[in-house]
């Protein structure tokens, strides 16, 4: 598949210092990171409540690499516009939370912003089936969403693949060229992101393995370099 002869990183900061952000995103750019991804959380649809749009307008306007908003929230449907207002990049929102699935999504992407899905681990992945014209970003949850440092899910290893096999197929079926990143979330390492891109992974998010980090630049190079390998051999 064409979009996997690239890995893309991401930076989440829900393990960055808050107190001084704004390095901390520069760090994210400087050390190679894609982007910048921010998990909004608030306090119901995960336990942990972080920040909201208008840290996000802040932090479009000081990121030098794209922002992926990754909105961890009940009533998607009703905060939905406010969102799209900050100027996000990509807006991904979950199919858990979302009563009118479609018409979200269409509304990101009439807004010329690029629609992600996100589905926890125990969501079937099948729910890509009936908007799969319409997404640009697929989000597969390999830990539960809400907390940093968590064990990747092995099972969705065969989650990615689905996906991957999902779209192919379709794709033969209606003899149409659509494509969209499929992503990974929680616990990757030079093991764990092997197995993502082996699967069909061509994006990962890392936080706790970046902010951690004693050299980040070194973490991202090791990564795309332990990646890289896996998806040309798989080419």
């Amino acid at each position: 598949m064409e979009n996997r002869k690239k890995l893309n990183i991401g930076a989440s900061i829900l393990n960055a210092d808050y107190l001084n952000l704004g390095k901390e995103i520069e760090k994210a750019g400087n050390a190679g990171a894609d982007f910048i991804h921010l998990d909004v959380m608030d306090g119901n649809f995960v336990p942990e409540i972080t920040f909201g749009q208008m840290m996000i307008k802040s932090i479009k306007k000081h990121a030098a690499i794209p922002v992926h908003a990754h909105l961890m929230i009940q009533n998607t449907d009703e905060q939905l516009k406010s969102f799209i207002e900050t100027g996000a990049d990509l807006i991904i929102i979950h199919a858990e939370s979302c009563r009118h699935l479609y018409s979200c999504l269409k509304l990101i992407k009439d807004n010329n912003i690029k629609a992600g899905l996100a589905l926890n681990p125990a969501t079937p992945v099948s729910f890509i089936e009936n908007v799969i014209e319409i997404i640009d970003f697929l989000l597969i949850m390999t830990v539960e969403p809400g907390f940093g440092g968590q064990k990747f899910i092995e099972s969705m290893v065969q989650k990615i693949k689905k996906a991957a096999d999902i779209l192919e197929e379709y794709n033969l079926k209606t003899r149409k060229r659509f494509s969209f990143d499929i992503a990974v979330d929680g616990g990757i390492n030079e093991a764990t992101i092997k197995k993502a891109t082996d699967a069909g992974a061509n994006s990962v998010i890392i936080g706790t393995a970046f902010y951690n980090s004693n050299d980040p630049s070194k973490t991202v190079s090791g990564l795309k370099e332990a990646a890289q390998k896996t998806i040309k051999q798989a080419l």
